[in-house]
């Protein structure tokens, strides 16, 4: 193994895949590093049951690398009797359900294939850096430590580490220092798809099980301490996962408090099970099948870029001159606390765009303040909280990270000297129409 690249990545999670990807397509020597033995990050690590919205229901948001991986997960893959839209048509791609050991394979090739070479079980411990550039990583594997080169470094840890390393300012939940709840996603097998799918059509029965839910609730017999199953994909025949359950009082930089949560939440894996053979017709004999290595984590550091997306920017549907991606989910933040959910289940419904609007992501959200040779894709951009809540979902990721990749592709063209935030953003998004990426006309 080498010691020296053009560029780094850090995480291989969505964004991570689709940096790495693109700067390696752009013809960059290119590493990716990832501390687990597998690509996916929370769509595999977590087993999060499907891929949120690629559309804003007239256009293909997403395009690109995101794209295309959906389309090879597509191939061979089970098509979901639950959803009453097909998912190759654009309006129909909602939420596209996830065979993580698909999905594994799927992005072991399209890495392997871009000419990014590939570290698993290593972690970023350290970082040399003078001056805002970052000099060289310091990883930790079974090797044991090693120091690497890069001229440009992404972080896709999904916790801004990187950034958080090298000095990068950020910001962390609300104004009491608290974040959204996590969720250990799982997966139920034994299900008898026929009757289960009659009862949907019978009962007017939705992906968020939300008729089986209040009846239990009515019952007193719903789940303690929730207030909705978040989604539910049939991902093969008998088979699906569920975004269901909370920890909440979630500290996700504390190592202490996350070895806690993930036994709490494993722990409360028996009382949801019991919950849907109890209430959900077809799912009476189904069994736990798997649930994910990692609790989800939705939310932890905000890094503090060239510009911070608001809130605000959400309800203009905001365009930016340097815009690299466009987006159009709502306002998904998951309670800190029990008794928060309602005000955020409201704040979720009311925040939906109609068909056809979206906002854009500056590339400036990408580039942290007074860092010359990094970008941060992911969720945790530069973004307040409420903006983070939106543009953290998995799809968006792969965007942002195409962005990361091909503007360090970019500086490396240019060379050593140039910084990443002096990229040209107009010849940045030329390049990401050219890779099938949705750039709004200037």
């Amino acid at each position: 193994m080498q010691n020296q690249y053009d560029v780094i990545v850090a995480g291989g999670g969505p964004s991570g895949v689709a940096a790495a990807i693109a700067a390696a397509r752009n013809g960059c020597n290119t590493l990716i590093i990832e501390q687990e033995a597998c690509f996916g990050g929370m769509a595999t690590l977590a087993c999060v049951p499907a891929f949120g919205p690629y559309t804003n229901g007239v256009q293909d948001l997403i395009g690109g690398i995101g794209r295309e991986i959906l389309e090879e997960l597509k191939k061979g893959g089970y098509e979901s009797p639950f959803y009453d839209r097909k998912p190759d048509r654009i309006e129909g791609i909602d939420w596209y359900p996830i065979d993580p050991e698909r999905l594994k394979r799927i992005l072991d090739h399209l890495v392997t294939d871009s000419g990014c070479e590939v570290l698993f079980h290593t972690a970023v411990t350290d970082v040399k850096s003078h001056d805002g550039t970052i000099e060289a990583v310091q990883v930790f594997g079974k090797g044991g430590f090693q120091w690497l080169e890069a001229k440009y470094f992404i972080d896709c840890t999904g916790d801004g580490d990187l950034a958080a390393m090298a000095g990068a300012s950020w910001e962390y939940g609300d104004a009491q220092g608290r974040v959204q709840a996590g969720t250990l996603c799982f997966r139920a097998a034994g299900i008898d798809v026929d009757r289960f799918m009659d009862y949907v059509r019978r009962e007017g029965e939705n992906g968020n099980l939300s008729v089986a839910s209040e009846k239990a609730k009515r019952d007193g017999r719903f789940p303690a301490g929730e207030t909705k199953i978040c989604g539910m994909a049939l991902q093969a025949d008998g088979m699906a996962g569920l975004n269901f359950g909370h920890v909440y009082d979630l500290k996700p930089l504390d190592p202490w408090n996350l070895s806690q949560a993930e036994m709490e939440a494993r722990r409360k894996l028996p009382e949801m099970i019991q919950f849907l053979r109890e209430y959900v017709p077809g799912m009476e004999q189904c069994v736990l099948a798997s649930s994910g290595p990692y609790l989800g984590i939705r939310e932890s550091r905000r890094i503090k870029g060239g510009y911070t997306l608001t809130k605000e920017d959400y309800r203009n549907r905001a365009d930016f001159p340097d815009a690299i991606a466009y987006y159009s989910y709502p306002i998904d933040l998951h309670a800190a606390v029990p008794e928060e959910s309602k005000g955020n289940e409201e704040l979720y419904h009311n925040s939906k765009y109609k068909n056809g609007e979206c906002y854009g992501i500056p590339y400036r959200c990408l580039i942290p303040e007074g860092m010359k040779n990094l970008a941060v894709a992911g969720r945790s951009i530069s973004a307040d909280r409420a903006m983070m809540a939106s543009v953290r979902i998995m799809s968006a990721c792969f965007a942002t990270g195409q962005a990361a990749g091909t503007a360090a592709a970019l500086g490396v063209r240019e060379g050593e000297a140039l910084e990443l935030g002096d990229v040209d953003t107009g010849l940045l998004r030329k390049r990401l129409r050219e890779q099938k990426v949705y750039i709004m006309n200037d």
